[in-house]
């Protein structure tokens, strides 16, 4: 059974969670994330080949298919996971990937993430405001107070592990 958390607002604290009442409402339960996994060498060749078969032909998915069980039997592929789980055991990694993550998808990406990164984003249209300026205004006024939230972190987490 979950417990409570003491704040301000009534939360209930996931198992295996610590509330750290010294931190910000965002940051509360960060001391107590597990490390991020890595999948294992046939998931993350099994999600590869799901994404790549409505993109190719039937001949191109049998020479994809092929390079891939070629690739996970190789000692190649063996020596790279073994290295992605020796650095997810530094002390002290909670996140294996955010570094790279941060830097090749955000910092050295070049074009507009929202647009081209970030899936999730969906722009609306705006019947009031059909120029483009006024419409990038509103979409930037409209997220500034989310912006502020989170560079304060006073963002409030929500808990996706708890019974309630």
């Amino acid at each position: 059974m979950p417990r409570r958390a003491s704040s301000s607002t009534t939360t209930t604290v996931p198992p295996g969670y610590a509330v750290d009442s010294s931190a910000p409402p965002m940051l509360r339960y960060q001391a107590s994330l597990p490390k991020l996994p890595i999948p294992s060498l046939q998931s993350t060749a099994a999600k590869y080949l799901e994404t790549v078969r409505p993109l190719v032909t039937a001949s191109a998915y049998a020479r994809t298919e092929s390079a891939v069980k070629e690739f996970i039997a190789s000692p190649q592929a063996a020596e790279l996971q073994r290295r992605l789980e020796e650095r997810r055991s530094i002390d002290g990694m909670k996140n294996w990937l955010s570094e790279w993550w941060n830097d090749a998808a955000y910092m050295g990406y070049r074009d507009p993430v929202v647009v081209f990164v970030s899936y999730f984003y969906v722009h609306v249209d705006d019947r009031l405001r059909k120029e483009p300026a006024q419409r990038a205004a509103s979409l930037v006024k409209a997220m500034l107070p989310f912006r502020e939230m989170v560079e304060r972190c006073v963002l409030v987490c929500r808990n996706a592990r708890c019974d309630d």
